[in-house]
């Protein structure tokens, strides 16, 4: 007699815990990811539209945004996982029998296409320019360690602290130190040229998400502040406005060579209606 469990793996225990799936690791071990995802028809159909979507905004050159709507553990984490494997060319997800006419149907755009996907977990971000700011910060700094870091910090302080160190150091050694490894043949285009006085000093003087004063904050905490990235963490005020700072990390990931730069914000509302209460973080 064959018993039912012999046919089917039956926990002991199971929680709620055990049916979401958290974006960030489902990304980062694709093939389980992809075992447990069974697409039905009206998944089929969101995952039209939503590379629809990408679509309108990589060949029309515009920023868009839009939101996953559903109930928990109703399972928006792993769309989005399974999206972000698609469009990052994993193997397994693009092999996905129910979703092959749907891939075929989107390669002509997609083919070709370089895309900076980074996925985020918001719950416990203190405030939404860390959060989506800093983690993009986060996500360079992990997966391109040689790129210029991208000029998303509020950066009065720092320039200050330059300033003095510029002084202690004199002119020469200062401008060496900064221009250390720096060459109008980089494979970062122009955000890795060497640096002189006349050059910071018009940097300084940049409006906030200029390229100058974007390419200034990253080559100083490159070279001499480090730990300012990661001080700034924790602080709203560290960052530039999010509207700033959307356009300074786009240009950022177009200098490293990618097409499109798509940002995965999991849990966000959960995030925010966690807040709800705080009136002060809410404005």
């Amino acid at each position: 007699m064959t018993l039912l469990k012999d046919l089917i793996d039956i926990p002991e225990h199971i929680d709620k815990g055990q049916f979401v799936l958290r974006l960030t690791e489902g990304v980062s071990d694709p093939e389980a990811t992809v075992a447990a995802y069974v697409p039905t028809p009206q998944l089929v159909l969101a995952f039209d539209d939503a590379l629809n979507f990408i679509k309108g905004s990589v060949l029309g050159h515009t920023s868009k945004a839009t939101y996953l709507h559903g109930s928990f553990g109703s399972g928006k984490s792993h769309f989005m996982a399974i999206l972000h494997l698609i469009l990052s060319g994993n193997s397994t997800a693009r092999a996905i029998p129910e979703l092959a006419a749907t891939i075929q149907k989107h390669n002509s755009w997609i083919a070709g296409k370089k895309f900076l996907l980074v996925p985020y977990h918001m719950i416990a971000a203190h405030d939404v320019e860390s959060g989506i700011l800093g983690g993009y910060v986060d996500f360079v700094r992990r997966f391109h360690p040689d790129a210029p870091i991208p000029g998303v910090y509020l950066a009065e302080g720092l320039f200050k602290d330059a300033e003095a160190l510029r002084q202690r150091m004199g002119d020469g050694a200062f401008f060496a130190a900064m221009s250390e490894g720096a060459s109008a043949d980089s494979d970062f285009g122009d955000v890795d040229v060497g640096w002189d006085a006349a050059r910071f000093d018009s940097a300084v003087d940049a409006d906030p998400g200029s390229e100058e004063r974007s390419q200034l904050i990253s080559a100083l905490v490159g070279k001499f502040f480090g730990s300012y990235d990661t001080q700034a963490g924790g602080h709203g005020e560290a960052f530039i406005s999010l509207d700033k700072g959307l356009s300074v990390i786009s240009r950022h990931a177009q200098t490293l060579g990618y097409d499109a730069l798509i940002l995965f914000l999991d849990e966000l509302i959960l995030w925010l209606a966690s807040h709800a209460a705080d009136l002060k973080f809410v404005h």
